[in-house]
């Protein structure tokens, strides 16, 4: 028995998540002076939130659905597009850079052909006049170009082997009920099938009668039976402005006295003129006489031409891709009567099989997340020069995590919060950074535990973290907080012991020398952790954080 889960569940709880980033608050926390060990556990959790220096705001913008970065290389074999396919991480896409384009930036294209599975060496070069924005590379691929990433945007939230759609698309799923078109015709045995043939010729003259064509073959092996050609298509290219026309041959007979024959057509349809029009055919222009396909499905419009080579059709060109399939089949037409038999056993002649690709619902780039198959978020925050003097520079830092909704004192705004206490004190020359203090009760218990994170002598301040743990709250902190909330262990009543024992005092009023964080402590629900080799912090420091989450 298998069991599938579709990519597109993942891809749906990926778009609800960054739906519920529109509607709740997501924080980077930086945690612990040292490094720590975090599991998901509800205790590590718990002990994360209390180690929390500082923090801040992811902003909107900072926050991108993410795929996987696949470079354009020479001599890579991309994946081709293929609706019966499972493109989930495969390479069926390419990020051509700055190296590799004229633009200057990142444009993402999409291999919807990949010349059977050759090596790539030429990547396509994006033009703002190309309509359909599809491109034949002098290597026999076809690329479709989705969108692009400025120079900044690569910089700024490319993470290792990941990259961001952009711009971000609304996460709302754009692809109910909408169909597809006809991406790609596939032939199946392009090496065993035989027995088409390909006809070339020139016009003599305009019509001479509606849906009448006058032509000269450019070879002399026409068939002298009439409707020999009958079902097949003729299709035209004008040579001064090379606009083709394409139409089903109704009526064909052959001159052998003047080596021209004459060609009847019905319906134009490319345009879907009901009636044979050739206003449109120059008449100096040449022609192809080949099979006829027939596309079958459930929604309009497509039209196609195969590609014949030396008696094989090798490939299909999709003229006009269609609106509106969810299903389609497609059949190469037998030629002529007596012509094609493969059912004799004493001819070569082997029918070429045909299967429609269709483009994901709405056509190609119309859904990217879908399309891409998008399973990855990212996260982007940063510490400017500006935060650094809110939240401090000194010291190290263990830990960084997500926390989704944290709760603040009232009337706080800001994006970034510094976690410490500050301590105003002029005993301040009797700690030092990374030591311990603590206050004791009348019956010399530990009620009150911190490190000290900084030591400011210019300002006589003493910078206090981790200072919470299995200590009760005092009620005479909490004026504190505008919000009248307790949720640090903190007695003003009581002054502080190092680790030798010695005593230091809060400058008095001590209520104004002491300020808390406005964040209020361990709210907010953990939704990511790690840790590494603690790292240094000072006054140049300008972090990064990037994190590309799955689901």
């Amino acid at each position: 028995m298998a069991e599938i889960l579709s990519n597109s569940f993942k891809t749906d709880v990926t778009r609800l998540f960054i739906d519920d980033l529109a509607n709740n608050d997501y924080y980077v926390f930086v945690s612990g002076i040292d490094t720590f060990s975090p599991e998901d556990a509800q205790a590590s959790k718990t002990g994360f939130l209390e180690r929390t220096l500082f923090g801040k705001k992811v902003l909107q913008d900072d926050i991108h659905f993410m795929i996987k970065y696949y470079p354009w290389q020479v001599g890579q074999v991309y994946v081709e597009y293929d609706d019966a396919v499972n493109l989930t991480d495969q390479r069926f896409y390419a990020v051509v850079g700055p190296n590799d384009n004229d633009t200057g930036d990142y444009r993402v294209f999409k291999c919807l052909n990949n010349n059977n599975g050759g090596a790539a060496s030429t990547p396509p070069s994006y033009d703002p006049t190309n309509t359909s924005q599809i491109y034949l590379t002098a290597d026999g691929y076809v690329w479709k170009y989705m969108y692009v990433i400025s120079s900044l945007e690569f910089d700024s939230y490319n993470a290792i082997g990941y990259v961001p759609i952009t711009p971000t698309p609304s996460p709302n799923n754009p692809s109910a009920n909408t169909a597809s078109t006809i991406s790609d015709i596939v032939v199946t045995n392009p090496d065993d099938n035989f027995g088409y043939d390909e006809y070339t010729g020139g016009l003599i003259q305009t019509p001479f009668a509606s849906g009448v064509l006058n032509v000269t073959p450019f070879s002399d092996n026409w068939s002298p039976v009439t409707n020999y050609f009958t079902g097949q298509y003729i299709y035209t290219t004008n040579p001064s402005n090379g606009i083709s026309r394409l139409f089903q041959i109704t009526y064909y007979s052959y001159n052998q006295a003047t080596g021209n024959a004459e060609i009847r057509v019905g319906a134009e349809l490319l345009t879907g003129v009901a009636t044979p029009d050739l206003s449109g055919v120059q008449s100096n222009a040449n022609f192809k006489i080949i099979p006829r396909l027939n596309i079958i499905g459930d929604g309009t419009g497509a039209v196609a031409i195969p590609n014949v080579v030396n008696n094989r059709i090798t490939s299909v060109t999709v003229l006009d891709e269609g609106s509106g399939y969810t299903n389609a089949v497609a059949s190469v037409i037998d030629p002529g009567a007596n012509s094609f038999l493969p059912e004799d056993e004493t001819t070569t002649d082997v029918r070429a099989l045909i299967r429609p690709r269709l483009s994901p619902p709405g056509g190609h780039g119309f859904n990217l997340i879908d399309e891409f198959r998008c399973k990855h978020f990212g996260f982007y925050g940063y510490i400017t020069a500006e935060d650094n003097t809110l939240i401090g520079d000194v010291n190290t830092y263990g830990g960084i995590g997500i926390v989704r909704s944290p709760e603040f004192d009232t009337g706080f705004t800001a994006n970034i919060f510094d976690n410490r206490i500050a301590i105003v004190t002029d005993d301040y020359n009797k700690v030092s950074a990374n030591s311990t203090i603590i206050q004791v009760d009348s019956n010399n218990d530990t009620v009150f535990s911190a490190k000290v994170h900084e030591v400011d002598a210019s300002a006589n301040t003493v910078y206090l973290a981790e200072y919470l743990g299995p200590y009760s709250n005092n009620a005479n902190t909490g004026q504190l907080h505008t919000n009248n909330t307790n949720d640090v262990p903190l007695d003003l009543n009581l002054p502080f012991r190092n680790e030798t024992g010695q005593t230091i005092n809060i400058n008095s009023p001590v209520a104004s020398n002491v300020t808390l964080s406005d964040y209020m402590q361990k709210t907010g629900e953990v939704y990511f952790m790690e840790n590494f080799f603690p790292l240094a912090r000072t006054d140049l420091s300008r972090e990064e954080f990037k994190f590309v989450l799955e689901f």
